[in-house]
């Protein structure tokens, strides 16, 4: 609120801004100057006196510490009540972060859950901001970030696939060949960036300003990425083997030989360090290594 009026500088366009009523909006801000028994904004003008501008210095890191105290309150609340809030990438979340939500909420269905697909640096980006919980990601630049803790999970290797009538399809192609054809997926994170031309070409093109590799088609899931291919006769996509193994018995697709030493999944949780585990949290990263170690045995 006395931010928006800070920034507006009007009541009115203020109460727009928030979604209120320009009435609410002057009855929360008298009873607010009640209760500290200052006045906080000077009518005309609309700007802040110098009792405000304590409390707009000061303001952030009090709802700050409310969060935090809000948050602890509702770890000790346990399973049966309160949010999870989760993000997690493309390729951990089709191996065992969907079905580890779907087991955690069939077992307590008065837990909400909130499951949001992102890209590897929107992981790490979400726990840190405190918008996520936990993310379920590539690791390898979480590691590097002291405020993150990292548990690692999974080294998979991925290969390449394509539609069965693709002109890769059958071959042994190299990675001259495969940079030949347009490339569908997520950005790379940068152990993979690292590994791939600094150039522009019909596979995707490397943006200097993020130090990323981007495909050509630029999708956030999995499931948007198989579509793609399997009803583009020229695209190609990555994922560990086992995901389109469905695919491949059905015809649908075919697997490249193509093994590629740095083309591998390297994802586990990611956590703010030192901030504690809610029981939710902790039954939801025990439901993933269940389904982790089910997928290794199958």
């Amino acid at each position: 609120m006395l931010s928006a009026l800070a920034e507006h500088r009007h009541f009115g366009r203020a109460a727009s801004a928030l979604g209120v009523s320009q009435p609410a909006l002057t009855r929360s801000l008298k009873h607010l100057e009640e209760n500290l028994g200052v006045t906080l904004f000077d009518r005309e003008g609309v700007t802040p006196t110098v009792f405000g501008r304590i409390v707009l210095e000061r303001g952030g890191a009090i709802i700050g510490g409310f969060t935090d105290m809000i948050r602890e309150i509702t770890l000790a609340k346990g399973l049966e009540i309160g949010e999870l809030r989760v993000v997690a990438g493309p390729y951990p979340s089709q191996i065992s972060g969907h079905r580890a939500i779907g087991r955690l909420a069939a077992r307590h269905p008065g837990l909400s859950v909130r499951l949001h697909i992102v890209n590897w640096t929107a992981a790490a980006e979400a726990v840190l901001s405190g918008e996520a919980d936990i993310a379920l990601a590539e690791v390898s630049e979480a590691e590097r970030h002291g405020d993150l803790a990292v548990e690692p999970i999974a080294a998979t290797p991925m290969q390449f696939f394509c539609a069965p009538d693709h002109p890769l399809a059958g071959g042994m192609p190299t990675i001259d060949d495969l940079i030949r054809y347009p490339w569908v997926g997520p950005s790379a994170p940068g152990r993979m960036s690292a590994a791939l031309p600094k150039t522009e070409g019909a596979f995707g093109s490397y943006d200097r300003n993020s130090d990323r590799f981007l495909p050509r088609i630029l999708v956030e899931t999995f499931s948007a990425a198989r579509d793609i291919v399997l009803a583009d006769k020229a695209a190609l996509g990555v994922a560990p083997p086992f995901l389109v193994e469905a695919d491949i018995a059905a015809g649908r697709c075919a697997l490249l030989p193509t093994l590629l030493p740095w083309l591998r999944l390297n994802y586990g949780f990611i956590t703010r360090r030192g901030r504690s585990a809610s029981p939710a949290m902790l039954a939801f990263m025990a439901s993933v290594r269940a389904i982790e170690a089910e997928t290794v045995m199958r």
